[in-house]
């Protein structure tokens, strides 16, 4: 046995590059030569194993790589070529498991990979020329540095009225008042790219205004600043100059993606950051870009999670939610308190969400607990630090969870509809412990309505400025407290009345789940 052994490892793997593709002189498809000489590359020259993310990325037309991962494993074996996966490079491959060889990351045995041997027209090639034909860049990573010089004392000289504009814009997007203004004269952003000095502060004034009008729901104004970034990217060279902002960049690319539906290019755009040889590094060492990465990331397996019919829905629940435990160790990583809020709040809306669709085994109520808990954290936060603090998200899904444990198709009646039992509201603040002080009835929260009823009179003053989607979940849930504890008052009637109007302003997928909702509200 032990001389067999000595013998394979002294005799070379052979692997032909020109057409007809051979390994030891036996034909192999091109998908599989591909990740042979991929796993070789990663390890001889990237000194990592390789990510299923850079199979996806590199054949994004493929509905799943599983079929190509199985096909390429098959002639391996016929090759005596050992391959193993998981994260455990010393792991027997003989006690690996198959059901999850297609999650990878994948890598060959030491004695595979000893013996292989790289040739093109016969010629060997060394492992660090293969980039050109696995569609990589070059190895060597570009010069980090800014492009051409720069005299400190002349930048920083300069008018100073961009970054004046600039952190004005972000402070209005932290505080939810980011909005194109009529006059554009009186716009942060517009003004910081009238101020700009340089292509960089013109995209980053782009990209700051995309991501803050993304999140307060305007999706064709975020659309037309990213646009505009994408221009100035196209003519210029920052993307290699900044890997850092290059990276940040793709994020806003793939978020626009996801903001307009298109989860599968969402994805692919991900894939690609996550598999870049000189990308891929700022997401893993950047703790603000690994952030933003893992908080869509998250997204994104939430709504494979949600899709019915999509197989691992169970598995996609569990990978979401891993993937926002990562991200706020990477808010706090980065001393971002604004993003630990937000995990926050992503971790509590899906756990609850992952719980009522059954593809969470805790029980409900502990699960209700916890989910409000995160929520009680992500509204803490916002409350004691400033940030945040004009979204009535945490608001909406705290209301919402409360009433959870009831029917969502509600009563016949309106006396049947107010003999159910939300969480009592003393069980509420016994579970926001010790982040309840948002909530406290010093501020005037003695029953779930006043903390609705406040939120919609910040709202009515113009203290805060909701989008209207935010706005309709808002009245939503005051509608069914205010019936819950009011019955048929006036108050109720108004707040109905008043989502039906705000229903013409909302796409019309939205319009269906409100009239659905207020249906399950009876009314006289």
């Amino acid at each position: 046995m032990t001389d067999t052994t000595v013998t394979h490892s002294l005799t070379p793997t052979v692997i032909e590059l020109s057409t007809p593709y051979l390994v030891k002189g036996i034909p192999i498809r091109y998908q599989s030569l591909w990740l042979l000489v991929r796993m070789a590359y990663a390890q001889q020259v990237e000194q990592r194993p390789l990510t299923a993310a850079a199979i996806r990325a590199n054949f994004p037309k493929a509905q799943a790589i599983r079929m190509l991962i199985s096909r390429a494993f098959a002639e391996f074996s016929r090759m005596q070529i050992t391959v193993g996966w998981g994260h455990d490079l010393q792991a027997d491959t003989l006690l690996l498991n198959p059901a999850q060889r297609s999650r990878g990351p994948f890598w060959l045995t030491i004695a595979s990979l000893e013996c292989l041997e790289f040739t093109q027209q016969g010629v060997k090639l060394a492992p660090v020329t293969l980039a050109s034909f696995l569609g990589l860049p070059a190895s060597a990573l570009p010069r980090m540095g800014m492009i051409g010089e720069r005299k400190g004392a002349d930048y920083v000289m300069q008018d100073m009225r961009f970054w004046q504009h600039l952190t004005q814009g972000m402070r209005e997007g932290h505080d939810g008042f980011a909005r194109p203004a009529r006059s554009r004269d009186s716009e942060p952003f517009f003004l910081a790219q009238q101020c700009a000095h340089d292509d960089f502060q013109q995209a980053l004034a782009l990209m700051k205004a995309s991501l803050a009008w993304r999140r307060s729901d305007l999706v064709s104004e975020s659309k037309q600043a990213l646009s505009r970034f994408e221009h100035i990217i196209a003519v210029g060279q920052l993307a290699s100059a900044r890997p850092t902002f290059a990276a940040m960049a793709q994020i806003v690319h793939a978020w626009d993606r996801y903001t307009h539906s298109d989860i599968e290019a969402a994805r692919v755009l991900l894939l690609q950051l996550e598999a870049s040889t000189t990308l891929g590094p700022v997401v893993r060492y950047n703790p603000r870009v690994r952030f933003e990465y893992l908080n869509l990331s998250a997204l994104l397996y939430k709504y494979d999670a949600m899709s019915e019919g999509r197989a691992l829905r169970q598995e996609s629940a569990d990978a979401a939610l891993q993937a926002l435990s990562y991200a706020l160790e990477a808010a706090c990583e980065a001393d971002s308190i604004d993003a630990v809020q937000h995990v926050a709040a992503n971790i509590g809306w899906c756990l609850w969400l992952f719980r009522q669709l059954n593809l969470l085994d805790q029980p409900l109520a502990a699960v209700q607990t916890q989910a409000m808990r995160w929520l009680g954290l992500s509204e803490w936060i916002c409350d004691r630090f400033g940030v945040g603090s004009a979204s009535a998200w945490n608001t909406i899904f705290i209301l919402r969870i409360a009433r959870g444990n009831c029917p969502p198709e509600g009563a016949a009646s309106l006396e049947v509809f107010r003999l159910q039992q939300p969480l009592p509201l003393a069980a509420a603040a016994a579970a926001l412990q010790p982040f309840s002080a948002p909530f406290s009835p010093s501020k005037g929260f003695s029953n779930w309505f006043s903390w609705a009823q406040f939120s919609l009179e910040e709202y009515d003053s113009g203290r805060v400025n909701f989008p209207p989607l935010q706005l309709a979940n808002l009245l939503l849930e005051a509608a069914w407290f205010c019936v819950f504890e009011q019955g048929a008052s006036l108050s109720a009637y108004q707040i109905v009345e008043r989502l039906r109007a705000l229903l013409l302003e909302l796409r019309p997928s939205e319009r269906i789940f409100f009239r659905d909702a207020l249906a399950s509200v009876p009314l006289p």
